[in-house]
């Protein structure tokens, strides 16, 4: 375990998660449990690389529940968007803060582990999606006044306020920067090889299983 890391996760209502997804993963009811299970295994892949000063910060009191159960510590979103949900849940940290999306089920706990030893060594580093405009972890050392620049072309932000990219060829943690969005983004996922939640929730849509039941 990193001593003094916080990493902080925020994850909205799932009522309104992830609705790009909703074009494969319908009704509402199939996406949201896809949400849950891609968030659990985030949760689970940076706990089981030693980091158990984990912060989630949702509305959702489903999300928050979820949060309590995996061992993690459940904040309640003060309102004001994404970037606003961060600073909130790193409010009182003491040591490095680790931004970490909260939307990777193909993390491994060894890339996550090696990510944040490598951001260790810097001011602010970060490391970008896979398609090389969003962020998919931030980390921000003990003392140093940093904004996180979540949302359209982050890494842009990111990189112009003084962060070091610590993958720009993207070919070190493809898990990591593997966050999921759309349908596309998914099987891109799905290829590197999902957790086991995920995995789950993908085998069968409830849809589904109700239209087999039905039969």
């Amino acid at each position: 375990m990193s001593d003094g890391v916080t990493v902080v996760l925020a994850l909205k209502a799932l009522c309104h998660a992830k609705s790009r997804l909703g074009d494969e993963y319908h009704p509402d009811a199939d996406r949201e449990r896809l949400v849950a299970a891609m968030f659990t295994d985030t949760v689970a892949a940076v706990r089981s690389a030693g980091h158990h000063d984990v912060v989630v910060v949702s509305p959702d009191p489903q999300v928050r529940d979820l949060t309590r159960r995996l061992g993690a510590r459940a904040v309640s979103e003060p309102g004001g968007g994404l970037n606003a949900a961060l600073a909130h849940g790193a409010a009182g940290a003491d040591g490095t803060v680790v931004y970490l999306q909260a939307d990777l089920p193909a993390l491994r706990a060894e890339s996550f582990a090696e990510a944040v030893a490598a951001a260790g060594r810097l001011p602010v580093a970060f490391v970008a999606d896979r398609h090389g405009t969003g962020t998919a972890l931030l980390a921000v050392a003990a003392g140093v006044a940093f904004t996180p620049a979540f949302g359209t072309d982050s890494a842009a932000a990111h990189r112009a306020g003084g962060a070091v990219e610590l993958d720009p060829s993207g070919t070190r943690w493809p898990d990591l920067g593997c966050d999921v969005d759309t349908p596309d983004d998914l099987r891109a996922a799905v290829a590197l090889g999902v957790g086991p939640r995920t995995d789950t929730a993908m085998l069968m849509p409830q849809s589904d299983a109700a239209h087999n039941h039905a039969e």
